[in-house]
């Protein structure tokens, strides 16, 4: 078995089987799997590092590999999904399936594809300008900082500032915040995605 297809392995093993498995009902929360929608950001940076350096022999070429490291790190991270809610009501079966608002899912998903389209294309601009070693260095970074970021700001922000964040983190404000991200990347994507094709064939 390659070395790809364990990592593989391991990533829905991980964080879809056995982060699911101790959470638990914690696991249907929708800031859970707000966070969950937002992991093929990370899982296609490194891809995108490698197959969208250099030149490309056509816009075309650029478009439709752009197109597939997108959808590869979306499909593996649904794919995380389903399993995480399968793990869910295995472990606490009661007779029915439990599971998320439609409208939510159907949100979340859009979201994801398109934030992961941008991540695509952003990782791709820097590997072209610099080199796959240097965009994946300079996105561990990002996502490092970011990290630290949240982590401290959630320590140092005010009762009422926290109380506030609360109210907007429920299913129906992310369902609606969801749809209008998604919108709103996908123009970004589109303008991003026919200059990276024009720069890479130049």
């Amino acid at each position: 078995m390659t070395r790809p297809v364990l990592t593989v392995l391991t990533v829905v093993v991980l964080f879809g089987v056995l982060v699911p498995f101790y959470k638990r009902y914690d696991f249907l929360d929708p800031v859970m799997l707000a966070a969950y929608f937002c992991l093929p950001v990370v899982l296609v940076a490194p891809m995108a590092a490698d197959a969208l350096a250099g030149s490309a022999e056509s816009a075309m070429g650029t478009v439709r590999g752009s197109l597939l490291v997108a959808l590869y790190g979306w499909g593996l991270g649904m794919v995380i999904i389903a399993a995480g809610i399968i793990t869910v009501n295995a472990a606490s079966w009661h007779g029915h399936l439990l599971l998320p608002a439609g409208r939510f899912l159907a949100a979340g998903a859009a979201f994801s594809i398109a934030a992961a389209l941008a991540a695509v294309l952003a990782t791709g601009f820097l590997a072209h300008f610099f080199s796959p070693r240097s965009a994946r260095t300079i996105l561990r970074l990002v996502f490092l900082v970011l990290l630290v970021a949240m982590v401290l700001l959630a320590r140092g922000a005010s009762a009422q500032w926290t109380a506030s964040f609360w109210r907007h983190m429920t299913t129906p404000e992310l369902t609606r915040s969801g749809f209008y991200g998604a919108a709103v990347l996908a123009l970004v994507d589109a303008f991003a995605l026919s200059i990276f094709a024009r720069v890479r064939k130049s």
